[in-house]
Order: structure tokens, then C-alpha cells, then sequence
């Protein structure tokens, strides 16, 4: 059998294995699980379900990758592996690895046990809202003329993108959390907009 200490080291290791590409050095996969981990336990508070179950999906959702499958369904495998060899509960198993295989299988209108809806909203729940913002101010610094009003840019633009997900979650927590993080955003903007003095003027 394993600790849950095991398990994150499990993934910390597979993560950093993988290499999974990113365009933004400053994004870490592990950090990412580590955030789903947390909303996943918030959301669970509220939902129910086995908080067992839940923890372990979290912290292995992401372990694989393969540039020609879903890394979901390479995460499952690898996960299957490591908890069977570690003679994991049978019973609670299929939750677990359902969760992880369905943990981006957002727009199916298949139906879900609620560990895994939690996952979804969970991993769908991070980097919005204050993170979101640094990270779209972040990745202005790769541009050539980055500016305030380049990151105002940014973040306006992937809010717009961001509001348009809020119909792919799948708990009544889940669609408030995320209701509340889009709130931070918009707050965050109009400060902004005050701030910078826009009027259709670069600053």
C-alpha cells in the first residue's frame, strides 16, 4: 500500500518525466495538480462523494501524455498500474480510474459518478480567476513591445474565452466557484480600466 505523500511523489516524478510541452515555462503541471487537489477537496465539501476516491483522481489526472492520445486516457493506464502493483482497494478502483480517464470529457452528456464530476470541475476551476490573470500578465512579458495595456489586452481577450467554458461544469458548486472567480476578473478590469484611463487610447 501507499501514503498519499507516495502518491503525490508518484506524480511529481511522472510529470516531471513526460515533458509535456508548454508555451509558458512559468506554467508546472504539478503546481497545476496540486491547485486541482485543493478545489477538488472545496467542491467535494459541498458534493459529497468518497474524498478518497477524489483525492487520489486528483493528484493523477495528469501523469502521462502522448502527442497522439488523449493524455487522459494515458494518465488512466499509468495510474491503473502503479495502483494495482500497490494493491489498491478493487471496490474503489473503477471511481478512481474513472475519473481520471474522464476528467476532460467536458461535453459528454454521458452520465458521470460524482468523483468524477468533481475532477472535471476541479481541473476546470484552475487558473481562473486571480491566477488567470497573472498568468495572462506573465505571458505578456514574451512580447516584443509589452506594455500595461498589452496585459489589459491579454486578459480581456482570454476572459472572453474563459466565460464562454461556464456551461461546461457539471456541479451547482462548481458553476458558483466559478461564477465567484469570473467576479475577480471583471472587478479586476474595471479597476484596471480606471486606472490605465482607457478610452480607446493606448497607455
Amino acid at each position: 500500500m501507499f501514503t498519499f505523500d507516495d502518491l503525490k511523489e508518484f506524480a511529481r516524478v511522472n510529470i516531471l518525466e513526460i515533458s509535456r510541452p508548454t508555451r509558458h515555462h512559468f506554467r508546472d503541471r504539478y503546481s497545476h495538480t496540486l491547485r486541482v487537489l485543493k478545489w477538488a477537496e472545496r467542491l467535494q465539501v459541498a458534493e459529497g462523494g468518497n474524498l478518497e476516491v477524489i483525492r487520489i483522481a486528483s493528484v493523477l489526472h495528469d501523469i502521462g501524455w502522448d502527442e497522439n492520445i488523449n493524455h487522459a486516457i494515458i494518465s488512466r493506464n499509468i495510474a491503473e498500474e502503479y495502483l494495482r502493483m500497490n494493491q489498491y482497494d478493487s471496490k474503489k478502483l473503477p471511481k478512481v480510474l474513472d475519473a481520471i480517464e474522464n476528467h476532460n470529457n467536458r461535453e459528454s452528456q454521458d452520465h458521470f459518478a460524482i468523483e468524477s464530476l468533481i475532477v472535471m470541475d476541479a481541473d476546470i476551476l484552475d487558473e481562473v480567476g486571480a491566477i488567470s490573470i497573472v498568468w495572462d500578465a506573465m505571458a505578456t512579458t514574451y512580447e516584443q513591445n509589452a506594455s500595461y495595456y498589452s496585459a489589459y489586452e491579454r486578459i480581456k481577450h482570454y476572459t472572453e474565452q474563459i466565460k464562454q467554458r461556464k456551461n461546461l461544469l457539471k456541479t451547482e458548486t462548481g458553476v458558483r466557484y466559478y461564477c465567484e472567480r469570473l467576479g475577480v476578473i471583471d472587478a479586476f478590469l474595471s479597476d484596471l480600466e480606471y486606472e490605465l484611463g482607457i478610452q480607446g487610447e493606448r497607455i
